[in-house]
């Protein structure tokens, strides 16, 4: 069997999505993917390429600000996943994230959500998608009529409180309501925390959401952070398929060099949900739907919360959302649903486990009745696309 080398960056943004699309695409070339963490270095590369042989190698970055020289692999086929495209030559094989179109999903997102004055925090170091993100959430908000206040401060070794001091300080001057993106989770998580220490409530003064969907940051920040999810695994699949490409044709490869792949989706959480101003109920039971459904959670629970009658509390639901509590548990079971099936990892009978459904026959009537298709009919047609 041959073997492809997959080098894994330090920093592991959603290394199993990425993975999952390499390794998807390897099985039907029937490849193994053997993974080596950090970023290859010249002496022990030698080693790693005289010991398995690889027909080829995918080197991901992780959006770092490390680059890696295409020289060191000489004649081996190779593929460079989330690496600055400007520190590669023209000729090198390259897939990388579309932060422009990521940057405009937000920017739509926030638009939609009711914002009127805007601003974005850029990553605290340097990064070629920082900046790609800022420039498309300017131009979106440009595009729309609107201005953007960017803020602008780099953290000291020598005083680690600056930063956050400053971002304090920017955040206290922003008009109010304001919608804030920022470069991604971990610049999100510090724009809440600064938001905390200035008294800014959030989301009724200050709406943030961010980028990655790291569950380990958006499910433990508060509140709970809104963010784009970038479709990490069609990255990994065209970082694949490019390889493929490159192994087959080699020199007489005439294909596009350069791929990007895009925004899967916008993970609404509480950071983000204006509905808080209108009825903090309302705002509470749906982050509580958000988070309990797939765990079987009753609308008569949420319901009963609301300290009123069910049948008031349906009615405030109602006005605020449009639709019942049923209906906004049975949306997230059913978008819970979809993300499985699309990811083709677990068997159909199984998924309802994952949903909240009390049995697979349930999830399949529900899943025809809401989509008009099966859901093996929805699967095929994800990996279709």
């Amino acid at each position: 069997m041959n073997t492809i080398l997959y080098f894994q960056a330090q920093e592991k943004v959603n290394a199993a999505e990425k993975l999952s699309g390499v390794q998807a695409i390897a099985a039907k070339c029937g490849w193994l993917v053997q993974v080596v963490e950090g970023l290859p270095q010249q002496g022990r590369l030698k080693s790693l390429l005289d010991f398995w042989h690889p027909v080829g190698v995918v080197v991901e970055c992780g959006g770092t600000a490390a680059t890696v020289d295409p020289a060191v692999f000489g004649e081996l086929p190779s593929v460079f996943f989330d690496h600055d495209p400007s520190c590669l030559p023209k000729n090198a094989f390259c897939v990388t994230h579309d932060s422009v179109a990521t940057a405009q999903m937000a920017a739509r997102e926030l638009m939609l959500g009711g914002g009127t004055s805007f601003a974005f925090v850029p990553h605290p170091e340097r990064r070629f998608w920082s900046d790609e993100r800022e420039r498309g959430f300017v131009s979106a908000l440009s595009l729309n009529g609107h201005g953007c206040r960017v803020f602008s401060a780099t953290p000291s070794p020598r005083d680690p409180t600056r930063y956050q001091r400053e971002l304090r300080a920017f955040l206290s001057e922003l008009p109010r309501p304001c919608a804030l993106f920022a470069a991604n989770d971990s610049t999100a998580k510090e724009v809440l925390t600064a938001a905390v220490f200035a008294k800014i409530s959030v989301p009724e003064d200050l709406s943030v959401i961010g980028v990655d969907n790291v569950p380990g940051i958006c499910e433990h920040t508060e509140p709970t952070l809104s963010s784009v999810r970038p479709d990490f695994r069609r990255g990994g699949e065209l970082a694949a398929l490019m390889l493929l490409a490159r192994i087959r044709d080699g020199a007489k490869y005439k294909g596009s060099r350069r791929r990007t792949f895009g925004p899967l989706e916008v993970v609404r959480r509480a950071s983000t949900r204006r509905l808080a101003v209108q009825d903090r109920a309302v705002s509470d039971a749906l982050e509580r739907i958000r988070r309990e459904a797939c765990l079987g959670l009753r609308a008569e629970t949420v319901l009963n919360a609301f300290g009123c009658s069910r049948r008031l509390a349906e009615m405030r639901f109602r006005r605020v959302t449009g639709h019942s509590v049923l209906d906004e548990i049975h949306a997230v079971r059913l978008d819970r649903a979809k993300r499985l099936l699309e990811s083709g990892d677990i068997a159909l009978k199984a998924i309802s486990d994952f949903c909240g459904f009390k049995d697979p026959n349930s999830l399949r009537k529900f899943f025809l009745k809401s989509t008009g298709m099966t859901m093996s009919e929805w699967r095929l047609n994800a990996r279709r696309r």
